[in-house]
């Protein structure tokens, strides 16, 4: 029950002083949220049933590091789904931020260790009842030792988790990118044949495009992310990452739809509804991309980062589009020059908050199980937990304390960018650019310092991001092969290295299937892996 140090601690922490003949009326307010608190949680909790009679898990263990050589696996489990659906058949490993009932789930930290959900995300009992094996979870983001730091599945790269580095599958040493890197390294590599990626700032396409795979971030709220752990509810999403378009647009209706659960689903179809993106895709195959309108974004091209081969590559790619049909077009969005320092803030803002277990706001699933193990924050925890949870915890609590309303200015100006893109793709089908602006990068040391880390990641999210900004939909597909960026070439032989580089096209709301069309017959017609 509350004490007068609780009232005088509460007083401080908002900077009110009280006056002393009050002080005894507010201890008795903060003991009526005393009594509400125990009346509510003396019901239980009212999580999402699994029937596990129905999926059965079977064979959970983490595997050792001989099974798992590339580091893309968290942990290993077998869940068979119903036989005969679109997925029938197809191994699917999910992002470790996705809940799987029993299975252990790390979120990239060690900060705690035996967390296990108690129920399936949304898109698990959807890849289950459409014919999907779950074979395991992927790595995110996580530590090594405590001179390496977990994220919580938040960074773009992948040198840092309990097995070692997630390594790139066409080159050891370089990163697979993130924070869907185990995703990214167990479909690019064959291991499985497709994967739920989750992207707050890139993190589907930056891993995808890396990785040499099509990974498609949809329309925020198509797919619900009920059941996932939250970095912000403002931005968070969930889609397919797979080696071709037409897997990824099969994967795509399976799991699109609203569930009634999710309130971030405003405008999204019921599943019925749903699009048979397989199907239109084979239809669009008859005719190519005539008549498709192809934006070239002026501002994507635009970056100080972008390296020259990673410009020629993509510039090439669409030039391919154009030869297939599309008409192209330079187009500008000069706002788009903002969305790094826009997704700085958010991202920070508001993930920082999360991780203090301060989720409002939103009617859904709250997966309360992790918080009651994570919270509160100890000297131990931060510890664990350096670098990117730690820094971003401190630019928050800087930020909210010297600039109060630079959230909601940068939430804002990301709706103006959104009306800015609507008005280019009220006259374009797609936009596009270079998903990220260099090959992949090698990893950092271990002992490297929090601004290492930092400066490995800089610019990556450069285009990603913006989409999650607005909300659109966005793709990434292979175009070809780089060589490093000239800063990670250590000796003539590394100019040989072979890297995956990703061209990126955004479209309008809730029209995925433009996306896939254009991956599609970039595919049909080029194999990438020549290119």
């Amino acid at each position: 029950m509350a004490t007068p140090s609780d009232v005088s601690a509460a007083a401080q922490a908002l900077s009110f002083a009280i006056p002393p003949e009050h002080e005894a009326e507010y201890l008795a307010l903060l003991g009526t949220t005393d009594r509400a608190v125990a009346a509510v949680m003396a019901y239980p909790d009212y999580q999402l049933p699994v029937d596990e009679r129905r999926f059965p898990r079977t064979n959970i263990h983490r595997p050792g590091p001989d099974a798992n050589t590339l580091g893309g696996w968290a942990w290993k489990a077998t869940i068979e789904g119903t036989p005969g659906g679109v997925l029938h058949g197809k191994t699917v490993c999910v992002k470790d931020t996705v809940c799987v009932a029993r299975v252990p789930q790390l979120f990239g930290t060690t900060a705690i260790e035996d967390f296990i959900p108690v129920s399936d995300a949304t898109v698990v009992t959807r890849i289950l009842e459409h014919g999907g094996v779950i074979v395991g979870k992927a790595m995110c983001e996580a530590r090594i030792k405590l001179s390496c730091p977990p994220n919580f599945s938040h960074g773009s790269t992948s040198h840092s988790t309990p097995f070692g580095p997630v390594e790139n599958p066409y080159a050891k040493g370089f990163s697979a990118g993130g924070s869907s890197s185990g995703c990214g390294v167990l479909v690019g590599s064959g291991t499985v044949d497709v994967a739920i990626g989750g992207d707050q700032g890139g993190s589907i396409r930056i891993p995808a495009s890396h990785c040499g795979l099509v990974g498609l971030k949809p329309t925020f709220g198509l797919v619900p992310y009920t059941g996932i752990l939250s970095s912000d509810p403002a931005l968070d999403t969930v889609g397919p990452m797979a080696r071709t378009a037409l897997e990824a647009a099969v994967l795509l209706q399976a799991i699109a739809g609203c569930d009634r659960i999710d309130d971030r689903q405003l405008g999204a179809p019921p599943p019925s509804a749903v699009p048979m993106y397989s199907t239109l895709l084979l239809e669009y195959r008859k005719s190519g991309l005539k008549g498709l309108k192809v934006g070239l974004l002026k501002e994507g091209f635009a970056s100080s980062l972008l390296d020259a081969s990673v410009n020629e590559r993509c510039r090439n790619g669409i030039a391919k589009l154009e030869a297939l049909g599309a008409t192209v077009e330079e187009v500008s969005v000069p706002l788009h020059l903002l969305a790094a320092q826009m997704s700085h803030i958010l991202n920070k803002f508001a993930s920082s908050q999360t991780r203090q277990g301060r989720q409002v706001s939103r009617r859904g699933l709250y997966i309360n199980e992790f918080w009651t193990k994570l919270l509160p924050w100890t000297q131990d925890k931060f510890e664990k937990a350096k670098y990117y949870v730690t820094g971003t915890a401190m630019c928050a609590e800087y930020g909210w304390a010297r600039y109060p309303t630079a959230y909601g200015r940068a939430m804002n100006l990301a709706r103006k960018l959104r009306d800015d893109y609507d008005h280019v793709l009220s006259t374009f089908d797609v936009l596009m650019m270079p998903t990220v602006p260099r090959a992949a990068r090698r990893h950092v040391a271990p002992d490297a310092g929090p601004l290492a880390w930092a400066e490995a990641a800089a610019g990556i999210t450069t285009n990603a991001a913006a989409s999650n900004l607005t909300g659109h939909p966005s793709i990434t597909f292979p175009v070809g092969f780089v060589p490093p960026a000239p800063d990670d070439v250590r000796d003539p032989e590394d100019r040989a290295i072979k890297l995956p580089c990703g061209l990126m096209a955004v479209a309008k709301f809730f029209d995925e299937a433009v996306l896939l069309r254009v991956a599609d017959a970039f595919e049909q017609a080029h194999d990438w892996k020549g290119l």
